[in-house]
């Protein structure tokens, strides 16, 4: 399986409540973890309707040794109540004051991500949050097989995409993961589709050749909803989604296969 990060530049585009619809959905084991530095976890408000109790975070990881992590990760992980033994949720910290104990956590955590990625065979999504608040759980990127960023379509959001993306791509391309990343929009509202008129092709023609994904549709109520069903609109965009990204993954991995053996 593959270890997924999701974030964005600016803005609510939908990166929580797309990654828990994903592991509400997928037909795979999916692991959540969220890492959201502004704390507090959505996730758990959002699949639990506030009924689960904010009593373990990655936080706890702090208290062990790297090599520890990967059974201490499964001790955290709490089972969503849509999929109890296939979508877990490790939630982000309770506030912004306790992300600063996890400087030296992230990297022994991608690394135990990604060894259960590998050997659990379970997807892993990390919700990443805004990108600009990321901070050090940007080394998170270093093992990841996909870097998507969700934006909205806005002018905007757009905007900040045509500026952020860029850079974005070439710090990855600092560790060889460039070709990792995608862009994820996020379409149409409740209001209308004028409203965010902006579609992939015109979008791909701001992100600098960063591929352009299948968008998820905008719907704000079955995003925050345990009970929108399986056919909706909304979740068969997520579907959708999964599928493309596990094609870009495929085509990431051939293609940095054939440039390392080149090298």
């Amino acid at each position: 399986m593959a270890l997924h990060i999701l974030t964005s530049l600016s803005g609510s585009p939908g990166v929580t409540s797309t990654a828990l619809t994903w592991a509400q959905v997928s037909d795979r084991p999916t692991l959540l973890v969220e890492v959201d530095p502004a704390g507090g976890s959505a996730m758990l408000c959002i699949g639990w309707q506030g009924a689960h109790p904010h009593n373990r975070s990655i936080l706890d990881l702090a208290r062990h040794p790297g090599h520890e992590y990967v059974p201490r990760i499964w001790e955290l992980a709490i089972p969503l109540p849509q999929r109890p033994r296939g979508a877990w949720l490790v939630p982000t910290v309770g506030n912004v004051a306790q992300m600063r104990s996890l400087v030296s956590v992230f990297g022994p955590l991608a690394e135990a991500l990604a060894q259960i990625s590998r050997e659990s065979h379970v997807d892993v999504l990390v919700d990443l949050g805004r990108l600009g608040a990321a901070g050090p759980s940007t080394q998170l990127w270093s093992h990841a097989d996909s870097v998507l960023l969700f934006t909205d379509t806005t002018l905007s959001a757009l905007n900040t995409l045509a500026v952020g993306a860029p850079v974005l791509a070439d710090e990855l391309d600092a560790i060889g993961a460039r070709h990792r990343l995608a862009v994820v929009p996020v379409l149409g509202n409740a209001k209308g589709e004028s409203h965010r008129p902006y579609g992939a092709r015109e979008i791909s023609g701001i992100t600098s050749g960063i591929p352009v994904l299948a968008g998820v549709a905008r719907d704000g109520k079955a995003a925050g909803s345990r009970t929108w069903g399986k056919r909706g609109r909304y979740p068969l965009s997520v579907r959708r989604l999964i599928g493309a990204v596990d094609q870009h993954t495929r085509g990431a991995n051939e293609y940095l296969a054939v440039a390392g053996g080149g090298a």
